[in-house]
């Protein structure tokens, strides 16, 4: 394994992304118990609980659980690509929001072209 140094957002996105998965199988339990000492580690016990215990924390989990069934709906044909993008764009969002309610600084990671989005979103299929 390697470090790499990321947004706060970031990381916690990629936790919810292991605790989603870690349900399919023993590795991916492991990977998640791991990421998440990791992470917890890096916390006082109190701020780590405000966090994953936030409501943007779970926005952030539930926007991975749609993002995750979309795209596996789209294997099949079942959505479209537009829906798996706007799922995705609704994860930014919460990383967007996980970031600026607990952390000091804006997230690095932006969206282009998504202006678009915003303005047909009731035209999303799903």
């Amino acid at each position: 394994m390697i470090s790499l140094i990321v947004d706060e957002a970031y990381a916690f996105d990629y936790l919810s992304i292991l605790a989603i998965k870690k349900d399919f199988s023993e590795q991916n339990l492991r990977l998640w118990f791991e990421c998440e000492q990791n992470l917890k580690r890096q916390f006082s016990e109190s701020d780590w609980l405000r966090i994953i215990e936030s409501k943007e924390y779970k926005a952030i989990v539930d926007a991975n659980k749609k993002t995750f069934d979309a795209v596996d709906k789209a294997k099949t044909n079942d959505v479209t690509a537009q829906y798996v993008d706007y799922c995705n764009y609704e994860r930014y969002l919460a990383k967007k929001q996980l970031q600026e309610t607990f952390f000091s600084k804006s997230i690095s990671e932006f969206k282009i072209g998504y202006d678009k989005l915003l303005n047909s979103e009731s035209n999303i299929n799903s």
